[in-house]
């Protein structure tokens, strides 16, 4: 999965949502939903603890190590994590904040596990068909480029009344063309 700036360049919108399970991830409609997840000093140890413990016991689900590859995957640099934070994503109680994308980028090394297993396979699926259709891609560029200032959608809907109003003009030339007004 790509990160989380370029997921929000391709028109991703991320939202955090308050639930007690921080392993129930979705993706509707082009938003990526995930938990609310605190990280404090004991956050990153806790979750390497449980992973540690999935890599141990064969047996057991491997729901941690596929969240934490989620977040690995959504956070490469500063800018992922500022993304993340501001759709509430992540709350974070480090004096670092750069740390954090350190911290989430070391968590899955040397750890095996099997993608295809993911309980989070649809999501991954989901975002990547959503990532490569072009429409949403031009539509995402087109809002990123073009309407980033609310000047530039002023003078699209101005713009776009100038056009309704000369093809109206053109329509009752046309008109007044082959029915002339009778004298």
């Amino acid at each position: 999965m790509r990160s989380a700036v370029e997921l929000q360049e391709a028109g991703i919108k991320f939202k955090g949502k308050k639930d007690c399970n921080f392993l129930h991830v979705s993706f509707r409609d082009g938003v990526l939903e995930i938990p609310t997840l605190r990280i404090f000093e004991r956050t990153i140890p806790m979750l390497r603890n449980l992973i540690a413990f999935e890599q141990c016991y064969p047996e057991t689900s491997k729901h941690v190590t596929y969240f934490a590859d989620l977040m690995d995957s959504l956070i490469d640099t500063l800018r992922d994590v500022n993304v993340l934070q501001d759709a509430g994503i992540l709350k974070i109680g480090l004096n670092n904040q750069e740390e954090v994308a350190h911290l989430f980028n070391r968590l899955c090394k040397h750890v095996f596990y099997n993608n295809s297993r993911s309980y989070l396979g649809n999501v991954y699926r989901d975002v990547n068909r959503f990532c490569d259709s072009k429409c949403h891609r031009w539509r995402a560029l087109l809002v990123r480029e073009k309407f980033s200032n609310p000047w530039a959608i002023i003078s699209l809907v101005v713009a776009f009344i100038f056009l309704v109003l000369d093809l109206l003009q053109t329509f009752y030339s046309v008109l007044g063309y082959y029915h002339p007004p009778s004298p």
